[in-house]
């Protein structure tokens, strides 16, 4: 009888491909992290190929087998963290209050850009390059965000927490405006424009003060 070609044989040695591929986005998690740590300590100039692969315990040689320069792995380190700066703003309950969740949208939005110690070492050599580059791996998430809030305003209309007629698009870009100048304090630590607690409750109280519906007490 012919042997059933469709069943492997149990005898057989396993397919090394998986394992090899496992190993090698390991070995790229860890030049990436390496990066971002360099990069958060000496900015884009100040960090150099060989450091990061030395911190990622790698030749130079493999590092490039993974990316094509030091611009190509800066680019991929910051769009993971815009990223993660998006995922951070999303609400984390659908059922929350509309306009609990976009305070909480905003506050988280800050508080990343506070706390994550890459952005402001970006900014620190070449100014205006590295914010066209923020620019630019951000920009295609502008409509995205948008869109989120968009659908978070449209909630509040429909369940009658927020005033009736909103030109919600409108409105969603000013939000999202806001979010975006304030979060760039956060990371840009300009004293002429501080990242102060008290002038993010202000935005906060006058963004949920115009979008009340005029029959709903605050805290409602």
């Amino acid at each position: 009888m012919d042997p059933d070609l469709s069943t492997p044989d149990p005898r057989a040695p396993a397919d090394p491909a998986p394992h090899r591929q496992e190993a090698s986005e390991r070995r790229r998690q860890k030049i990436l992290e390496a990066a971002r740590a360099c990069f958060g300590e000496s900015g884009f100039a100040g960090a150099t190929v060989g450091r990061i692969a030395e911190r990622a315990g790698v030749s130079n040689g493999l590092l490039y087998r993974f990316f094509r320069n030091k611009t190509h792995l800066f680019e991929v380190v910051l769009d993971e963290v815009i990223r993660d700066w998006v995922r951070e703003m999303v609400p984390r309950d659908p059922a929350e209050p509309a306009a609990d969740a976009l305070e909480g949208m905003f506050r988280r939005s800050v508080r990343f850009c506070r706390e994550n110690p890459l952005l402001p070492a970006l900014l620190s050599d070449e100014p205006t390059l590295q914010l066209a580059r923020i620019g630019g791996a951000s920009r295609d998430r502008v409509q995205p965000h948008r869109e989120l809030v968009a659908g978070i305003l449209e909630r509040g209309v429909r369940e009658g927490e927020f005033r009736s007629g909103l030109d919600v698009a409108a409105v969603a870009d000013v939000i999202c405006q806001l979010q975006s100048v304030y979060s760039g304090r956060a990371y840009r630590r300009d004293p002429a424009f501080p990242d102060d607690p008290a002038i993010i409750d202000a935005v906060v109280a006058l963004v949920r003060d115009a979008l009340r519906a005029p029959d709903r007490t605050p805290g409602a």
